[in-house]
């Protein structure tokens, strides 16, 4: 048995709300698909013409205190709350008030006319809710958005089959060469997120009026069971137009739903609208004017001279020919002049997604695309002639390296590249992996698709990234391992190799000079030779000024030699000034808990307890002796002989004599020493400087992991030790607060530190990073921020081995 209705599915009308209102996540993005419409209308510019009288903040500020008013008003006339007022106002003063709160509160930069007509409609009110009612109907008539195009316009016929269409295919089935960057047929909903109210006034050449529609979105509420198809909008005849070859269209935004004013949409337009556009393209990016009350909002461009201060860049090509997909990679380590290019094809590409769902089919359909990047080290960044000094060129990096952006001809594929999205898996990939050496925050870069040749990537209807399929994922696979693999590691093994060619010691330049001394002493004893016999004073003014120079050779190698040793012997000396203050004060902690331990006995019955003491005292002394232990190795007789020794024992034994404190102070401790080739990874070093550096992290972190411990009662403190063979690294990571980027550098510095008095002499970082050197290698922080702070420490273990 059939019902008598309608077949098939029926659309309730405040599903348009979770299509616009609901669906778009920003103000900008919507502002963004009506100027898409706009593009895609054939106009060769946008107009963004803003007028704020009064910002919606103010207008709900107001609206409360009109309320609060109101019910005071109210608890007076009943006398409830007399003893609370210091003074009763009646309503007429309570209007006069408010009235004049809110005159105070109109934008001083608003057109004459426009401020002069908010202040005539609020004055007609005459009590409280008659008040109410007019600052709304002031704030609808005077705050409004406008966005004007000369494009093709629309006919009447036009908006009623085509705008009142929900998911039109007009773009679609459009044809021809024109590419279109919208597509889904429901951008304009995106105007219900910036307003209440829409009116749509357009025209089309030829035609002798203008055409009218208005929306009143509030219709379409969540609290209504109405359908869609019986809520009616009909377009309207407007005015003649004095020009019948006049067209385009103006969207009329009023009733708006956020703040408006100079300085939030200077924010927007600083913060997302100069990326809207690909900066970085041969092109002209499409012109948009914005003013806020006839004032102009600039809108940044980006500065291609930033670009000469990157260390690296890359460059992506993918194509597919008659013999399959490439991958192209080409790369430039600049600061090196060196330079590599992969080449990935179809079996390669199978490989790299051997784990994933990807199709040989996905690998030809993605199609055609190319990306760029260039990767900055921001600690070596200069002052950059025109564009500014050093610190300024630093927050423009800032400002731009998010990682890789994404343009579909040109127009930005939102929210790729923003500040808070990873869609690479770029930084989760440095934190997870060896090396370190790529981050977003070192990046500025784009991917360049376009809807001819990349037909399957397309957007979501939120606007928030691609459509998850085989092509998406494809693309985000070769990226990844693009950038944070192949990239990261040419750039890895350049620096290696450079530091390999750099690196001499005292030793090697005794011998350099030894060996040009003798080599001279052998030219002069020819040359003598070779002389006539009258020329010998001549020789013996060589030969004297040579001793003279060798004389000064062997000073300066002297002076070398001991300053090399005196710089060890301080970094010793200090070293274990400071490491012996660490363990002091351990062994203050223990002594003091044992005889809490011995004092807390009961003495009358000793005889039944004094195993446990016992057991007690044996293991607080035990803890005494392994710290007094690992003093050992620091002792004169011992501090300076380098000698073989596994890293990773060595390491195991450390973290093993902080076992109790770890304990104590509810720490996971965790050593990964990744995969090696054998059952040790032997290093040629200072035992007792690597134990210092260990005690010196080890002590920095306990310190501030208590510290974050303090704030958070829930928080679970968190210490990785990593050995990686395959980069030379040792890297040291906790979850405690972090240090911020700004401060990566001054940590390292001698009587730095953020510690209270007491805590710390500001040494130890400064220490651990002069034995880093003394056995040429590094100590640095991994620069790439957790929110905005660093909490790995990179030691760097290549010249120890």
């Amino acid at each position: 048995m059939e019902v008598d209705s309608p077949r098939g599915f029926t659309v309730a009308a405040r599903t348009i709300l979770e299509l616009g209102a609901e669906l778009i996540s920003s103000d900008s993005i919507a502002l963004y698909e009506l100027i898409k419409n706009a593009y895609d209308a054939g106009s060769k510019r946008a107009v963004i013409e803003i007028t704020n009288v009064f910002r919606h903040s103010s207008l709900r500020n107001q609206m409360a205190r009109i309320d609060a008013a109101c019910d005071a008003l109210e608890r007076q006339e009943e006398g409830d709350d007399e003893d609370e007022f210091e003074e009763v106002l009646t309503e007429e003063e309570l209007v006069e008030k408010l009235r004049g709160e809110a005159i105070g509160l109109i934008d001083p930069t608003a057109p004459v006319d426009a401020r002069s007509a908010f202040v005539s409609r609020i004055e007609e009110a005459q009590s409280l809710l008659e008040l109410k009612t007019c600052l709304q109907r002031a704030y609808e008539g005077g705050s409004r958005i406008e966005i004007l195009d000369t494009g093709e316009g629309m006919s009447a016929f036009q908006l009623q089959d085509i705008f009142l269409r929900i998911g039109t295919r007009s773009r679609l089935d459009g044809g021809g060469q024109r590419h279109f960057v919208g597509g889904k047929g429901i951008g304009r909903l995106s105007a219900m997120r910036l307003a209440d109210k829409l009116d749509v006034v357009t025209t089309r050449s030829g035609e002798d009026r203008w055409n009218i529609l208005q929306i009143d979105w509030t219709r379409f509420t969540h609290d209504s069971a109405t359908r869609l198809e019986d809520i009616d909008f009909a377009p309207e005849f407007g005015d003649e137009k004095e020009d019948e070859s006049e067209q385009g269209t103006k969207i009329i935004l009023t009733r708006l739903k956020a703040d408006w004013d100079i300085e939030r949409v200077r924010r927007i337009v600083t913060s997302q609208m100069d990326r809207l556009f690909d900066p970085f393209g041969d092109k002209a990016r499409y012109p948009i004017s914005i003013l806020v009350n006839g004032q102009p909002i600039p809108i940044p461009s980006f500065d291609r001279r930033l670009l000469t201060e990157a260390q690296a860049k890359g460059e992506i090509n993918y194509y597919v020919d008659e013999t399959g997909p490439h991958f192209v990679l080409k790369i430039e380590y600049l600061a090196y002049g060196r330079e590599t290019t992969v080449d990935w094809d179809e079996n390669d590409l199978l490989g790299i997604t051997a784990n994933e769902d990807v199709s040989l089919a996905a690998m030809r359909s993605l199609g055609n695309f190319k990306a760029h990047f260039h990767w900055f080290n921001r600690q070596k960044l200069t002052q950059l002639e025109g564009v500014g000094t050093r610190a300024v060129v630093r927050d423009i990096v800032n400002h731009w390296a998010n990682g890789l952006l994404m343009y579909r001809d040109g127009f930005r594929v939102n929210p790729y590249g923003g500040p808070n999205d990873d869609w690479l898996g770029i930084d989760f990939k440095a934190l997870g992996s060896a090396g370190y050496k790529v981050n977003r925050k070192q990046l500025i870069g784009a991917v360049n698709i376009t809807s001819k040749d990349n037909p399957y990537l397309i957007d979501q209807t939120n606007r928030e990234g691609l459509r998850a399929n085989e092509e998406k994922a494809l693309l985000v696979l070769m990226l990844q391992k693009a950038v944070t693999e192949t990239f990261r590691n040419f750039l890895n093994a350049v620096e290696r190799e450079e530091r390999a060619k750099t690196r001499m010691d005292v030793k090697d330049t005794t011998a350099f000079l030894e060996g040009v001394s003798a080599r001279t002493k052998r030219t002069l004893k020819s040359v003598r030779a070779l002389l006539p016999s009258d020329r010998g004073a001549d020789m013996d003014f060589l030969d004297a000024t040579f001793g003279e120079l060798e004389e000064r050779l062997k000073t300066a190698r002297d002076a070398l030699t001991t300053a090399a040793r005196e710089q060890r012997d301080l970094v010793n000396l200090a070293g274990i000034g400071l490491l012996v203050e660490i363990v002091s004060h351990e062994l203050g902690r223990v002594a003091k808990r044992t005889l809490d331990v011995i004092g807390s006995i009961d003495r009358s019955d000793l005889a039944r307890n004094v195993s446990t003491t016992f057991d007690t005292v044996e293991s607080q002394m035990l803890v005494i002796r392994r710290r007094l232990d690992m003093l050992d190795p620091l002792s004169p007789s011992g501090r300076n002989r380098r000698e073989v020794f596994d890293l990773r024992e060595l390491v195991t034994e450390v973290l093993d004599s902080h076992e109790n404190q770890f304990r104590r102070h509810d720490i996971r401790i965790s050593l990964d020493a990744g995969p090696l080739e054998s059952g040790s990874f032997n290093i040629r070093a200072v035992k007792g400087m690597i134990v210092q550096v260990m005690e010196n992290l080890i002590d920095n972190s306990v310190f501030w992991l208590k510290q974050k411990q303090r704030a958070d009662p829930s928080f679970k403190a968190r210490i990785l030790v990593e050995i990686d063979a395959a980069d030379q690294e040792l890297r040291f990571t906790d979850n405690g607060p972090g240090i911020p980027v700004a401060r990566a550098e001054e940590v390292f510095m001698p009587f730095v530190s953020s510690k209270p008095p007491g805590e710390g002499k500001g040494l130890g970082l400064y220490i651990s990073r002069e034995i880093a050197r003394y056995h040429a290698s590094e100590l640095y922080l991994f620069d790439a921020p957790r929110d905005g702070r660093l909490n790995t420490f990179v030691l760097d273990i290549d010249g120890l081995r």
